[in-house]
C-alpha cells in the first residue's frame, strides 16, 4: 500500500511518483482478528436476513391503500363537466382566501 499526492491524502495499490510505502500489517492478536472477522460475517447475514424481510413485506402490501386512509369517492360536483361562463372571482368565491395587500418595505422604492 501507497500513502501518495502532495499532502498524503491518496492511497494506492501501486507505487505512485511521490508515494511512500505504509505498512498494512494487523498488529492486532489472531484470536482478536478471527472474533472481529466473525462479528462481521455475522452483521453482514444479519443485514441480508433483514433486506429479504423488507422485500417480502413490500411484495406482500404492493397495491393496497395505506393504513388509516379511507378513498372516498370524488363529489358530483368537482365530477361534473365545467360550465361554459365568467369563473367565479377570488373575491366573490366562499371557498377561497380573501385577497391581502402587502405594503412594501420602507425604502425599497415602492
Amino acid at each position: 500500500m501507497y500513502r501518495c499526492g502532495p499532502d498524503g491524502r491518496l492511497y494506492s495499490q501501486t507505487p505512485c511518483a511521490d508515494g511512500k510505502a505504509i505498512d498494512t500489517d494487523d498488529a492486532r492478536p489472531a484470536g482478536q482478528q478471527k472474533t472481529d472477522r466473525d462479528v462481521a460475517a455475522r452483521d453482514a447475514e444479519m443485514a441480508r436476513q433483514l433486506a429479504e424481510e423488507r422485500r417480502q413485506r413490500d411484495a406482500a402490501v404492493r397495491g393496497q391503500q395505506p393504513a388509516g386512509f379511507k378513498v372516498a369517492p370524488l363529489p358530483e360536483a368537482a365530477s361534473a363537466p365545467a360550465r361554459k361562463g365568467k369563473a367565479p372571482s377570488a373575491a366573490g368565491s366562499a371557498s377561497m382566501s380573501p385577497l391581502m395587500r402587502v405594503s412594501a418595505p420602507a425604502g425599497s422604492g415602492q
